[in-house]
């Protein structure tokens, strides 16, 4: 079930939600990490999401900030730590952008 807030953007704006959910080819560094050559945005981000989870990656300090691995510091543009918000942000520049 979609939050209400959700459904209302994917109402007015139906691209964005097949921005998330459109099979894309995976750049190297991105297809290694995930295994696949395919990929939607929101996959690859559960992908990521589930990695740092099982490999306890999340800062026992302050859990808003992932401290990356080798494997993860490839794809996330070779960053010690990344803030849980930026997670999106790092990801979607392996993806290309729609033409117009």
């Amino acid at each position: 079930m979609l939050p209400q807030l959700v459904k209302k953007v994917v109402a007015n704006n139906p691209k964005k939600l097949a921005n998330l959910i459109d099979l894309v080819n995976l750049p190297s560094t991105l297809r290694d990490f995930v295994g696949q050559s395919q990929i939607s945005r929101l996959g690859c981000f559960t992908r990521v999401w589930s990695y740092i989870k099982a490999n306890n990656l999340q800062d026992s300090n302050n859990k808003n900030v992932v401290n990356c691995d080798e494997k993860l510091k490839r794809i996330l543009l070779g960053r010690f730590q990344v803030e849980l918000a930026e997670l999106p942000a790092l990801i979607k520049l392996h993806f290309p952008k729609e033409p117009k």
